[in-house]
């Protein structure tokens, strides 16, 4: 038996008990979601929950999207690592509830799903990951959009706006992020990774450890979502990116000289000029990176640390709290997560 097939198995025998009630949020009307069984998979793309992916070519990077819903553009961008876990999958719960009123755009990032690796290794980086976001808005022509940045693909949003504020209407950072002021000590996160993740987080078992741990239910993750994430990090391209991440790894941490001189420079540019587009943050409650293993209960210090930088010129910056919810709010709460970025959406569009 095939490493692969190991992981699918496990992945499904570990949330067996959480499909039913899973499988239970909304799919789009066009195709219904598939069955929830051990076999189920995920080539040749990758697709879950009756999603249909499009590939486009992005100087030179082949790249997966979703593209759904008519009206103003919603681009989802996803957390996660390099080559490891994590892509537009993340978002299929509010693919369909956004698309009622907006064009979804949810792509997987640089090295990340079914992504083409960068040409450039220094393209292994959150810069190298803004270039290819801006690129695709281009390729795809879709001009100014609403921007919604999970987790890692959080920073990559911030970024975004900083270096390109034309192109984007409104800010939604989701999630505790490397863009953010790290915090003085361990989190709870930490401490259970420690506990419960035997495998390196420079291999794929030590980072799907880490992301079902995020969850802040039994239902945040189901079969297929983990069948095809251990999938899409079997391709080859993915192990390739794992390998070239890893000797960088430490520098690309949020404390790592890579990520620290960047958001700096993004910081100074906030601080001294503001940014021009609404902001709203979300953030689950009990979001364990957000938690420090001291407090009884999380005190967001990393979160309102940023929202003072970006209140700090314009101020117009809104920070919402979803109690019950983890890391992954849009899966735990997707029904109060669409309705959220739509008000706010809509209340700006009106100044």
């Amino acid at each position: 038996m095939s490493d692969s097939v190991t992981r699918r198995e496990a992945a499904g025998l570990m949330l067996s008990a959480a499909i039913a009630s899973a499988l239970g949020r909304p799919v789009l009307a066009a195709s219904a979601a598939p069955a929830a069984k051990a076999h189920y998979d995920p080539s040749p793309n990758g697709e879950v929950d009756g999603l249909k992916a499009r590939f486009i070519d992005v100087n030179g990077q082949r790249t997966r999207y979703y593209d759904y819903g008519k009206g103003e553009t919603l681009l989802l961008i996803h957390g996660g690592g390099r080559g490891t876990t994590s892509s537009a999958n993340n978002f299929s719960p509010i693919i369909p509830l956004l698309a009622k009123k907006y064009r979804v755009i949810a792509f997987d990032k640089s090295a990340a799903g079914m992504t083409d690796n960068p040409k450039s290794d220094e393209d292994l980086s959150y810069a190298g990951e803004v270039r290819h976001t801006y690129q695709l808005i281009r390729t795809l022509h879709l001009g100014p959009s609403h921007i919604v940045g999970h987790s890692s693909g959080g920073a990559v949003a911030f970024y975004l706006a900083v270096e390109h504020p034309e192109i984007v209407k409104t800010l939604t950072i989701v999630a505790h992020g490397p863009e953010m002021p790290p915090l003085a000590s361990v989190t709870r996160h930490d401490v259970a990774e420690k506990e419960q993740c035997k495998d390196s987080q420079l291999t794929y078992e030590g980072r799907a450890c880490r992301l079902r741990l995020l969850g802040h239910t039994a239902q945040t993750w189901d079969e297929p979502a983990l069948i095809a994430d251990a999938w899409m990090a079997d391709q080859p391209k993915s192990k390739v990116a794992r390998d070239k991440y890893a000797s960088s790894r430490a520098a690309a941490l949020p404390t790592g000289e890579l990520t620290t001189a960047y958001r700096d420079r993004m910081w100074d540019k906030v601080k001294q000029q503001g940014l021009r587009m609404p902001v709203m943050m979300i953030e689950g409650k009990q979001d364990t990176l957000a938690w420090e293993a001291g407090d009884p209960i999380a005190m967001m210090r990393s979160e309102l640390a940023m929202f003072d930088i970006l209140g700090a010129k314009r101020g117009r910056v809104k920070f919402v709290i979803m109690n019950e919810a983890g890391h992954f709010p849009y899966r735990e709460h997707p029904k109060m997560f669409a309705a959220e970025v739509d008000n706010f959406i809509t209340f700006w569009r009106t100044f």
